[in-house]
């Protein structure tokens, strides 16, 4: 490892860091963008804290702790999964869906859109292997 490869893993940090510029109490922090993004996307029956716990590699306290929250703050909402019992289903309200539309990784997208077709495909070939050497 040299120092281009440090000084290239410290700008992915500040890349994601800037990603999420607000960081006061009120604010969506990235956890919670993460929740609300995930239960955006999968089918309903994927939308539990397990499923999301799973995806996003992150324990039950922290996890439990921002579903509380985004319910606490009308972002989602909690149903009884009638397939199981010892669980909930989430669902996104109208706020969220709203939040959404201002979400900051739609920022990220846009400047990654930004490089032309030839950098913008070898930068997402190279963070597909960086993910993969990571897991």
């Amino acid at each position: 490892m040299n120092k281009r490869d440090i000084a290239a893993a410290v700008l992915l940090e500040n890349i994601l860091r800037s990603t999420y510029p607000s960081r006061e109490p009120g604010a969506i922090q990235p956890l919670q963008w993460s929740i609300l993004r995930f239960i955006a996307r999968v089918p309903e029956e994927q939308r539990t804290a397990n499923m999301i716990s799973n995806y996003l590699g992150v324990t039950a306290a922290p996890l439990s702790r921002a579903i509380q929250t985004l319910v606490k703050r009308g972002y989602i909402v909690q149903k009884k999964n009638a397939k199981d019992a010892r669980s909930f289903l989430l669902f996104l309200t109208d706020e969220a869906v709203e939040a959404l539309k201002s979400d900051p990784l739609l920022r990220l997208a846009g400047s990654v859109s930004q490089l032309p077709e030839d950098q913008r495909d070898a930068f997402n070939k190279a963070l597909e292997q960086i993910v993969k050497d990571m897991q």
